[in-house]
């Protein structure tokens, strides 16, 4: 246990003495990284934990190259999960003493480190009591003279091994990166780190090994280290099973098991939910998306609203439904109210949507009536399209105005007012207005999250709420509490018939759900009787999966393409009829 105790001695030391860049810079507020940089996040992340830290200037110096011994003294830092790699390291090399035909580890030098010292530093050189246990553990390596060369640039091949051998980390060695081949001493170590998707490389397809890492560069990887969980529980009817490593090994694992779920741990610098959230604040238990727009050419009723807002138990009662309509509409006559290619939307476009939701034949008219002949009470959401990014915008008036941000907010903010407006003057008595649905289904660009923060500050001076739902890909999704939003409900998109990983991709939602604290969309499609045998076994394993994971007593959204629920209930068909009792057995019998 000697190089345990060396490490876990020295990291019990203050390392702020041995830290080759102090600074009084707050982290937030390094005067040449700006919130468009694009290490902003995690240049953030890890000065508010004090693992790196900027100039006495105030600046971080983001494209200045990071020395060897500034990147031990991080490592330090965030060593403590590194205690049972050191275990392992131990234990690897007893057994190579012992077994001579035990090939190298990676990460692991070859050359026994001189436990005497480092040739070219001292006990007193700046930084060395962070280099001498991170060389002692194998996490950079010396030179045959045994230098450690304190001041020289770490490079991207030394920076993959020092973060795979730290965290134990390992890969598939599937990596293809066109200038590390597979005989690569570093390709084991480059291929772990890109497993767990701490490194890309570049749009060339390369990883360019021998390049010098920047201060940005290295807050970045080893951020992403902690972004992440570095294990999930395996769990059967809510007992832990297992513990693993990776998300790919815990879908093998919960696959095993009856009622298999999985679970993400919390790290160090890392503290995730764990719970999906609940509807304590938005007032959302079991919403339901109601198409407004062009997608729906029929005229809305109140009949029609009736099977959303109640249904009859087998027992005879009349059971609630949904207790919140999020109204939305993804297509105006011409184009798409969404991030698109095809959204030129103007003023007019979006005055055109509003009047369609506010018509008698639109939603809000309608589900008012229906909530007062149920003796009902229900809250409604209203979508906010997205602003386009091309072209002036075209005001009521006929005025052009150059597209930027501040036009950007302006067409929101006007429509904001409009609505607002409209729904005094109708006076609704059945339906509360709580808020605005973000229809954009991503966060994919840093002038978004500044609308977005302007526009739920707006929102919230006027005691409404902000929510969206961000699709199985979206960028940026984990940061949706810093834009505002007051809720997220993660869309596992695995209800589509041409999707293959269904279960891992209900299995992701679930647990990035717990990691970032959402709720979850259910989903199935507009099928017609001919297409209800595709999707029969998919809607099945949602409603499983939502009760596996105890979604039930959470916060769920239902997407129903544009009227599924009303389909299950009047349509002749013995597989609609299942998913009602499916769907009303799961969320609305209790």
């Amino acid at each position: 246990m000697k190089i345990k105790k060396v490490l876990f001695g020295l990291a019990a030391c203050s390392l702020i003495g041995a830290s080759i860049q102090p600074s009084s810079a707050d982290a937030a507020n390094y005067s040449d990284v700006s919130y468009k940089y694009w290490a902003y996040e995690d240049i953030k992340f890890l000065s508010s934990h004090k693992v790196i830290s900027g100039y006495s200037d105030g600046k971080f110096k983001p494209g200045e190259t990071i020395k060897r011994k500034d990147a031990a003294v991080m490592l330090m830092r965030v060593i403590e999960p590194v205690e049972q790699v050191i275990e392992d390291i131990e234990t690897t090399k007893s057994t190579k003493e012992t077994n001579p035909e035990t090939k190298p580890v990676p990460g692991i030098p070859e050359k026994p480190v001189d436990p005497d010292g480092i040739s070219d530093m001292t006990e007193s050189s700046p930084g060395f009591k962070a280099v001498k246990p991170v060389v002692d553990a194998g996490l950079l390596s010396l030179t045959e003279e045994g230098a450690f060369m304190p001041d020289a640039p770490l490079t991207r091949n030394e920076m993959a091994k020092a973060l795979s051998a730290a965290f134990a980390f390992k890969g598939t060695e599937s990596t293809s990166f066109t200038d590390i081949p597979a005989n690569d001493p570093y390709y084991k170590a480059v291929d772990a780190i890109a497993y767990r998707n701490i490194t890309t490389g570049y749009k060339d397809g390369t990883f360019r090994p021998l390049e010098n890492v920047t201060r940005a560069q290295f807050s970045a990887f080893l951020s992403r280290v902690f972004q992440q969980p570095l294990s999930y529980e395996v769990r059967s009817s809510g007992n832990v099973m297992e513990t693993v490593s990776t998300i790919e090994e815990a879908f093998e694992r919960a696959a095993q098991y009856t009622n298999g779920t999985i679970h993400p741990t919390s790290n160090k610098y890392k503290q995730f939910s764990q719970e999906i959230a609940s509807a304590d604040k938005t007032g959302i238990k079991s919403g339901v998306l109601m198409y407004n727009g062009m997608e729906r050419k029929t005229a809305f009723t109140p009949a029609f609203f009736h099977h959303y807002l109640s249904y009859a138990s087998p027992d005879g009662r009349e059971m609630d439904m949904f207790d919140t309509f999020i109204v939305l509409g993804r297509t105006y006559d011409g184009g798409e109210l969404v991030e698109s290619p095809k959204n030129d939307a103007n003023y007019a476009d979006w005055q055109a949507y509003m009047d369609r939701t506010f018509s008698e034949t639109g939603v809000l008219q309608n589900l008012n009536e229906a909530a007062k002949q149920k003796n009902q009470h229900v809250n409604v959401y209203i979508s906010i399209p997205y602003p386009k990014w091309n072209g002036a915008f075209v005001t009521m008036d006929g005025r052009e105005v150059a597209n930027d941000v501040y036009a950007r907010y302006d067409i929101v903010n006007w429509y904001m007012s409009q609505v607002e407006k409209k729904w005094k003057e109708f006076g609704f008595t059945n339906i509360t207005f709580k808020g605005y649905y973000w229809m954009n289904e991503t966060v994919r660009v840093q002038d978004d999250g500044l609308l977005l923060s302007t526009i739920s500050h707006k929102i919230h001076q006027k005691d409404k709420f902000l929510i969206y739902a961000p699709h199985a890909t979206s960028t940026n999704f984990q940061h949706w509490k810093s834009y505002g939003f007051d809720a997220a409900f993660l869309q596992p998109n695995a209800f589509r018939t041409s999707v293959s990983n269904k279960e891992e991709r209900l299995h992701k939602a679930f647990v990035n759900a717990q990691m970032y604290g959402t709720g979850i969309t259910i989903e199935i499609d507009s099928y017609g009787i001919t297409q209800a045998a595709e999707g029969a076994e998919t809607f099945t394993m949602y409603m499983d999966f939502a009760k596996r994971y105890g979604l039930d007593e959470k916060a769920m959204i239902f997407y129903q393409g544009t009227n599924m629920v009303e389909r299950m209930v009047t349509y002749d068909s013995p597989i609609f009829k299942k998913w009602h009792e499916e769907l009303t057995s799961t969320f609305f019998s209790k």
